[in-house]
This record gives structure tokens, sequence and C-alpha cells, in this order.
């Protein structure tokens, strides 16, 4: 009797500490998961021996560096910008995307060439020194999308055409001259000190003295010396800065070399505010929609492999055949 009590009794004590254990709840972290979160920086490289400037848009979790990015973005603004340029549109990108931004000022404002002017040469310099740098900082870097819009389009074309072979996979060029030529001849129209800007970026010619100077940036004429798997043309039918023409001569250049081309032609679209406006050379539809290329060729959403591709939007008339929007994106439709 005494034994089996005993027994019974360590028997009862082991099961009431297997059950108490069994009770306490598992140990979980109270650290939330971090959100994508965006960082600003700036940036001065030294180009051609002098300070060229810009700005990288950096997206992490928990702590700045902490995400090793896949892919690049380098934009390219307009005419007198500089690469504060839509700040807000480049951060919500660099975070729905995780993916880093670069922008250069193109060139500075201690720089002969100041920044916002029509500096084609030392712009498109800038646009391969800053790539290469990020690139060699972040090796994991497999793809580079470049985006220029409107001057920032002739000169990421010329960043293409005259930069290493294989430093872009992808142009995304968003209502961007065709050729320096052009834009010399209607530059006066669009503002009083274009011209004299082009003819100082060419050497301080115009083109009957120059011509070679103005071919050399003349992105429609280099087409044949274009290394990137595809060229995206996005531009609006309603533009009167940079005609829409200037997106067909661009693409009958792309044609004739034999590049592989997508064209996305903006009837009208989408403003911020929901309103249809016609796509024209604003911060509306055709631009919102080039942003939208390179979100999808970001996310794999982008068709990128087989023939040339034409994309037409035109919501006032119902007929849109871009592909579907990213998530929380904002494009022309």
């Amino acid at each position: 009797m005494t034994r089996g009590y005993g027994l019974s009794a360590v028997c009862c004590a082991v099961l009431c500490v297997l059950a108490a254990t069994s009770l306490v709840a598992p140990t979980v972290s109270a650290e939330p998961e971090c959100q994508v979160r965006v960082a600003v920086r700036p940036v001065t490289l030294t180009v051609d021996g002098e300070d060229a400037t810009g700005l990288v848009y950096e997206p992490y979790r928990c702590a700045p560096g902490d995400l090793a990015p896949r892919d690049l973005v380098t934009a390219v603004h307009g005419h007198d910008g500089s690469a504060a340029d839509y700040a807000g549109y480049l951060t919500s990108i660099a975070q729905r995307t995780a993916t880093p931004i670069v922008s250069m000022d193109l060139r500075s404002a201690t720089s002969a060439w100041k920044t916002g002017e029509w500096n084609l040469w030392a712009g498109w310099r800038d646009i391969v020194a800053a790539t290469q740098w990020y690139k060699n900082e972040h090796p994991s870097i497999a793809r580079t999308v470049l985006w220029g819009w409107s001057q920032g389009g002739i000169m990421s074309g010329l960043a293409v055409a005259h930069g290493p072979r294989g430093l872009f996979d992808y142009w995304v060029d968003n209502y961007g001259p065709a050729d320096d030529f052009t834009m010399w001849l209607a530059s006066a129209l669009v503002d009083p000190k274009l011209p004299a800007q082009i003819e100082h970026d060419a050497g301080g010619c115009p083109p009957t003295i120059c011509p070679q100077a103005y071919l050399e940036r003349s992105p429609a004429l280099l087409a044949g010396r274009m290394d990137m798997k595809r060229a995206f043309l996005v531009h609006g039918t309603s533009d009167d800065v940079v005609p829409y023409a200037t997106s067909v001569e661009m693409r009958a250049g792309l044609l004739a070399a034999g590049k592989p081309t997508s064209m996305y032609t903006i009837v009208t679209g989408r403003d911020l505010n929901g309103a249809i406006v016609p796509g024209d050379h604003s911060v509306g539809p055709a631009f919102f929609e080039g942003g939208c290329v390179v979100e999808r060729l970001l996310t794999g959403a982008e068709p990128v492999d087989g023939p040339d591709r034409d994309y037409v939007v035109d919501v006032a008339h119902g007929f849109v055949t871009a592909p579907a929007a990213p998530p929380n994106a904002k494009c022309a439709a």
C-alpha cells in the first residue's frame, strides 16, 4: 500500500507539471513587421572633373540599407527641372516596388552646365556615371530601367546610345524629343531661352554650322547603337510642347534598327482628380502611364518579349488596350 501510494503520488506530480507546461503560451515577438519606407539622400559624383549632384530614393523595411535591391530605376527630369521633381511620385513607386531610384540634377549649381538647362551631353554622362556607381555599390542589382520624361526622354536615349552596352535593360521614353535638329527649330516657341541653350550644348553653334554635333544628340538617328532589351515610348496626342509626331519618328528609327519597341498612344485619360483630360505634356495621363510602365516592368507585369506592340488609351471613348494598372498605382486610365 505504501509503495503503491508513493508511485501514484509521483505520477500525479509528473502529470501536473506536464499539464502546467502545456498551458504556457508560446513566445511571440512583440515587434510588428516593418513596413517598406523610403529614405531620400543626396549624392554628389565627380563627372568630367565637375560635381554632378542628385538624389537617391532608397526603400527599406526596418532600417536604411536592410534591403538588397534586385532592380534599379534611373529617372531623368525635364527642362527647367531637377532631381527633386515629383519627389512624392518617385517615392511612391520606390515604396510600392521596393526598388531604389536614382535621379540626377544634370549637372549642378557649381558646374558650367547649370541644372535645368539643355545639357544633353553633360546629362547623359551623369546618367551613366550615376547608374554605374549605384550598381557597383549594390551587386545584387540584376536589371536597370531607364525612364526619362520630356528633355529627360532625349537625354536618356543618348545615355543608351553612347553609354556602355548592356548598362540599361529597358528604356522608357515619356514624350521626349527624338532629334536635336527638330527641337532647335521649334525651341523658341517652347521657351525663348532654349535656342541659345541648345546651341551652347552643341558646342556654341547652330545645326547649319555643326550638324555632326546635332546628329550625335539625336536618339532617332542613333537607334542602331542602342543596346537594350526593349524600348517603351509613351506620348499624348494633344502634346503641344513636344508633338506626338516625335515619338512616331523615334519609333521609326527603332523599327529601322530592329530594336523591339512598345508604343503607348494616350488620347485621353484621367488626371489625379479622376477627370477625363487629353493626353498632353503635363503631369497627366501620359506621364502617369510612363510611371506605370516602369512599375509593370519591375513587377513582371509588362510584356517584354515578342514583336513590337501598340497600346491606345482613350478613356473618353471607352477604348483602353494598355495592360492593367499595378496595385495602388495611378495610370492613364
